[in-house]
């Protein structure tokens, strides 16, 4: 889950963050805040210092979004072009509190999303909409593979923060309506196309269970749409599970500088490293719970 900058903000408990951020989350001004914070959340990760947003988000948030109020010149396809973009910070979450990172690299939860989407340059820029060129500025468009928004910038060294090309909220509605195409003129439902992945990839796994034979027909339809095919590409290479895709919210629409419109992945850190890390801090977490109600009785 990576929360709105407006529910981000609304979390906070303002007393307790570093000095330097609460100067600017306090600060008279009609000006966006955005990139004020995430400019000074990047330059405290990078200097060690902790921020004072540790431990106060919401249940289940490893990271935060920051939309920036200015676009970003890129070099796109041999020509200049502006796209609007995001920063995503890693947050502490509650959590945390069971999370061991010495097994995992000594990264927090939100860390490690960061680094499952960004860290692996080969494999995570083959499926961005704009993939950066090898002098590391340049971009070109992606229409055979791009799933996810192009990356801009990242924390390679601590995973705190990535900065990633903006996508707009995207509805039910218009899921289906982006997703009109000659092979499927009514395009599909966002419903179909996580179930068509999650079918795909539990069959790889050995253990899908089929359903009746109109549904598997529905659904062996759906998994020839070119969307679910690029999805499923990058699925069946990494062979990470496609659970993110069941919140509506965690996809997107990129709108590239020429026009047409992606349906891209939000949040993709569900690798199974970070699966695992999940899964062994709510079995810590419940066993702690389950530890104070013994003392206490």
């Amino acid at each position: 889950m990576t929360l709105s900058f407006k529910d981000f903000l609304s979390t906070l408990v303002v007393e307790e963050l570093h000095p330097e951020l609460k100067a600017i989350v306090k600060a008279k001004t009609n000006k966006p805040k955005q990139a004020l914070l995430t400019s000074k959340i990047k330059e405290l990760s990078e200097r060690g210092e902790k921020t004072g947003i540790e431990g106060n988000m919401p249940k289940g948030s490893s990271r935060a979004y920051m939309r920036s109020d200015t676009s970003h010149t890129i070099d796109l396809d041999g020509s200049p072009a502006n796209i609007p973009i995001g920063t995503k910070v890693a947050i502490r979450a509650k959590l945390d509190e069971h999370h061991n990172k010495n097994e995992h690299r000594g990264l927090s939860l939100g860390a490690l999303q960061n680094h499952a989407e960004n860290a692996n340059d080969e494999i995570n820029n083959k499926y961005r909409v704009l993939k950066k060129g090898i002098d590391n500025k340049s971009f070109t468009t992606n229409k055979k593979h791009g799933i996810f928004p192009p990356l801009i910038g990242h924390d390679n060294k601590h995973h705190e923060w990535s900065q990633v090309g903006h996508a707009k909220d995207v509805t039910k509605k218009d899921f289906q309506e982006y997703t009109k195409t000659p092979s499927h003129p009514e395009g599909i439902s966002h419903d179909e196309f996580r179930q068509s992945l999650e079918r795909s990839h539990e069959q790889r796994q050995g253990r899908y269970h089929p359903g009746n034979e109109e549904w598997e027909k529905n659904l062996d339809k759906v998994s020839k749409h070119p969307l679910v095919k690029k999805f499923d590409h990058y699925h069946e290479h990494t062979g990470n599970p496609p659970y993110d895709y069941k919140n509506i919210e965690n996809m997107g629409v990129f709108q590239h500088p020429d026009g047409p419109k992606y349906i891209v992945a939000r949040d993709h850190g569900f690798s199974h490293d970070v699966a695992g890390a999940y899964r062994k801090a709510g079995i810590r977490a419940v066993g702690d719970s389950l530890g104070l109600l013994t003392k206490d009785k």
